[in-house]
């Protein structure tokens, strides 16, 4: 596959394989993946495919669907806790992740201080993965405000922005905590096709890691990344 066959594609492929910048184990084996825009290919790329890895998921939607941890969950054996507010879903989890779980509640509500030791062990004090994308974004930045990221580590976060929409407090203040906390940002204003709002790839998401846990390579090579609008496919495959 050409760099822009790669660009074009929205959903894992097996051929896709030999082009991944960063190769991890298991890729020969998937057939597809199930976000929306390759956040799962992203965290497993960062992680070099761990196996058993642990996920808190703040905004789950559906199970499978447009979902960044199913493929986390389902292929690599991950376990963690996902946060949804709608209980319609509630159904699909049933059907289609039982084993995972789900936790309706309204995620500005909780106590987090107080739920990750339960959800998680008293003795945890690494997460591989955090997801925060409720709506609206500002919402999502209260969220991040709520963690106990003195306590807690994330290896690899993805933060949804919504940056399109014109309102940056989200955005900025985002950055401005998880730098403070000492965390990467690895690619910034990660942007996705979404025709309702704009024929052009629209900025939704920052990607960060921890690194303290992905090496000093990862990093320097993505932020090296110089492509505008910065499209997941550009993070994740390389055509030499």
């Amino acid at each position: 596959m050409d760099i822009q066959s790669l660009r074009r594609a929205w959903t894992w492929q097996p051929q896709m394989q030999p082009h991944l910048r960063f190769p991890f184990a298991g890729a020969g084996a998937l057939n597809r993946n199930a976000s929306q825009a390759w956040q799962d290919i992203f965290v497993l790329s960062m992680l070099d495919g761990r196996t058993n890895g642990r996920y808190l998921e703040v905004g789950a939607n559906y199970p499978l669907s447009n979902n960044n941890t199913a493929l986390l969950g389902l292929a690599y054996n991950w376990q963690g806790v996902s946060i949804e507010f709608d209980p319609t879903f509630f159904g699909n989890w049933l059907k289609d992740r039982a084993d995972h779980t789900l936790v309706l509640a309204d995620a500005l509500a909780l106590d987090y201080a107080k739920a990750l030791p339960a959800w998680f062990g008293e003795d945890t004090q690494r997460i591989d993965y955090l997801q925060l994308d409720i709506d609206p974004s500002y919402n999502t930045l209260q969220v991040l405000k709520k963690l106990p990221l003195e306590r807690y580590r994330f290896s690899v976060i993805t933060f949804e922005t919504d940056a399109y929409s014109g309102d940056f407090r989200a955005r900025a203040e985002s950055r401005e905590i998880l730098h403070r906390h000492g965390y990467e940002l690895v690619a910034r204003d990660v942007s996705v096709l979404f025709p309702p709002v704009s024929p052009d790839p629209i900025p939704f998401e920052d990607w960060w890691v921890d690194p303290q846990v992905v090496s000093r390579e990862k990093i320097r090579t993505l932020q090296a990344i110089d492509t505008s609008p910065l499209l997941p496919q550009d993070i994740l495959f390389a055509v030499t």
